[in-house]
């Protein structure tokens, strides 16, 4: 989500954090704090999110990633389960002729754990969504709230879950995939 922010006021405002709530059809999915962003509209990879203060007139503007953080237990299982596919590609890819090319496919049981993970944790199924961005300053009330609205069209979601097919090859695991792009939904600021 690209997020610009301006500082109109007189004085200097030390920004903390960000999230964005979001729900579909009047479900709450949940909230989500930046984690990353890109400095420049042509970066390939983000860095991490600290807090920065803004000046008077200044302005932070950013393609930003908010992301749902894995509890423990979730994160530990993730990291057990890469390990165990990033060794079952390797040596598939060891063993493979030095001229053949072509991807390998790891074990159907070194993938099923992805494919579960994903279906548990997917949340972004065709439907009319509510996203609101809250700003967080150093003072206890936040600089900046806003609701959006946007609609996920079936054809949006399946590009989004299409994105499980290289999991076998430990695409989107293992190693990002540059087709992995998302897709562009554009945000209409709500009323309500």
């Amino acid at each position: 989500m690209y997020v610009g922010i301006r500082n109109i006021g007189g004085r200097d405002i030390r920004v903390r954090t960000m999230s964005v709530s979001l729900s579909r059809d009047g479900q709450v999915l949940g909230t989500y704090p930046i984690f990353n962003f890109f400095e420049t509209p042509s970066s390939s990879s983000a860095v991490l999110f600290v807090p920065f203060t803004l000046r008077p007139s200044e302005t932070w503007a950013h393609g930003s990633n908010f992301l749902r953080v894995f509890d423990r237990n979730t994160e530990k299982l993730y990291r057990e389960r890469e390990s165990i596919l990033r060794s079952d590609i390797r040596r598939k890819l060891a063993a493979r002729e030095e001229c053949d090319k072509e991807l390998v496919v790891a074990e159907p049981e070194n993938v099923a754990p992805f494919m579960e993970m994903f279906d548990r944790l997917f949340v972004f199924l065709p439907g009319e969504y509510t996203l609101d961005l809250r700003i967080d300053a150093d003072s206890s009330k936040p600089v900046f709230g806003r609701r959006y609205r946007f609609t996920l069209f079936e054809s949006d979601s399946e590009e989004l879950r299409s994105h499980t097919e290289d999991y076998k090859h430990g695409g989107g695991l293992a190693y990002n995939v540059d087709r992995h792009a998302g897709v562009f939904i554009p945000l209409s600021p709500s009323d309500a």
